[in-house]
């Protein structure tokens, strides 16, 4: 009796590999937020230190899952998510090493600064020279909006440690004041920085630099602005939040802006690519809505399995870079010799993740396909078979 035939493995070397130096120095980073979280303990004592990264650590959830949701339609690795946020984790213990070193507040924001939490007004030297340090620091890696929740993440573990000193009182007034708006402001701020780093790398040479200086202002006047809100009350600290409110809606609108950007690129480029293997008209409906990505996967792990779901994220992906390509190709972003590489890479995997999810027959139908639609993740004899 013959063996049955191997199945398809999904080969993704040659795709979206991070490099291994870049990962050592953001592990690198990790390990130097972790040493000062233990002498942050060996310092105030074991429970205050696991006192204030609790608290840290609440606001932290909801806000990776804001990341997470508008990361969806090009996802980065979960590894290099959690790397970038203990590379902001490392940043911050840098700063806040430095600052207290030297005695200083003028180059760190007020959590990390020697007093981090007395009640007084910082000066516009110190919030703006924290601003310059922090957010320059922060602004030269990719995934800015996970280097500042790790990075505040930190810093409200100095404050909070430090409150706990003065009494309940103080600690509950640096979270309320300090802890729960301080991590979304810090993504906020890095966020703005990653923004003009996208525009400058969607232009070709150096003709969106540009962008990455306004970025980096817009990220420095924010965090100036949120670093001299210590000690302020009443109409002051609500013009604080006012402005940064909008901010925050601004860069929101950006996003969502970018996402239907990417969206069209998939229904203008992906059609003169229609082949049995590589993708379909009804396919590139599905990769054209978020919803629909969502329910492909899901149909891939309960009919197929999690190696198939793993595939179908992959497939969305490499389409998804496949039209940003064509893109860049049409506007000139991009050599002909980088484009043909990357849209040959893209189709491969393409192909190698559809056969991985058709290796075995569906127990329902695709959710995104009419019954006599064709798609390159299900076999031909399973469409005649079905009734």
């Amino acid at each position: 009796m013959a063996a049955p035939p191997p199945r398809p493995v999904l080969d993704t070397r040659r795709f979206g590999r991070t490099p291994l130096p870049f990962l050592l120095v953001l592990g690198a980073c990790c390990l130097v937020a972790l040493l000062a979280l233990a002498a942050v303990a060996a310092g105030s004592g074991p429970a205050p230190a696991l006192v204030a990264l609790l608290l840290a650590l609440l606001p932290i959830p909801l806000l990776l899952a804001v990341v997470l949701y508008l990361d969806r339609l090009e996802p980065e690795p979960r590894a290099l998510l959690a790397a970038m946020f203990g590379a902001g984790a490392g940043i911050a213990v840098v700063t806040a090493f430095i600052g207290r070193a030297l005695h200083t507040g003028v180059i760190t924001i007020p959590e990390l600064g020697p007093h981090p939490v007395q009640p007084v007004a910082v000066g516009l030297g110190a919030a703006l020279g924290g601003a310059l340090v922090a957010e320059s620091l922060q602004g030269g890696v990719m995934l800015a909006s996970m280097i500042g929740l790790g990075f505040a993440m930190v810093a409200n573990v100095y404050a909070l440690v430090e409150a706990q000193r003065h009494g309940v009182t103080a600690l509950a007034e640096t979270f309320a004041g300090r802890g729960i708006f301080g991590p979304l402001w810090e993504a906020l701020f890095t966020s703005m920085i990653g923004l003009g780093v996208a525009y400058a790398a969607a232009r070709r040479g150096s003709d969106g630099y540009w962008a990455i200086a306004v970025g980096w202002v817009a990220a420095v006047a924010l965090s100036t602005l949120w670093n001299a809100s210590v000690g302020k009350r009443g109409a002051a600290l609500a013009t604080t939040y006012l402005i940064l409110t909008a901010a925050l809606i601004v860069v929101l609108v950006l996003v969502v802006a970018d996402r239907r950007r990417i969206i069209a690129m998939i229904t203008r480029f992906l059609p003169r690519f229609e082949d049995p293997a590589v993708v379909t008209v009804p396919d590139i409906t599905m990769l054209a809505s978020l919803r629909l990505r969502r329910l492909g996967r899901q149909w891939a792990r309960l009919n197929v399995g999690i190696a198939a779901m793993r595939a179908m994220t992959e497939y969305q992906l490499a389409a998804t870079e496949l039209a940003m390509a064509c893109n860049r190709n049409s506007l000139g972003q991009t050599t002909s010799e980088a484009y043909i590489r990357h849209r040959d890479d893209s189709l491969s995997l393409m192909r190698s993740a559809a056969e991985v999810v058709r290796a075995r027959q569906p127990l329902s139908h695709p959710p995104w396909l009419r019954p006599d639609d064709r798609s390159v993740f299900v076999r031909p004899t399973a469409r005649r078979g079905r009734t």
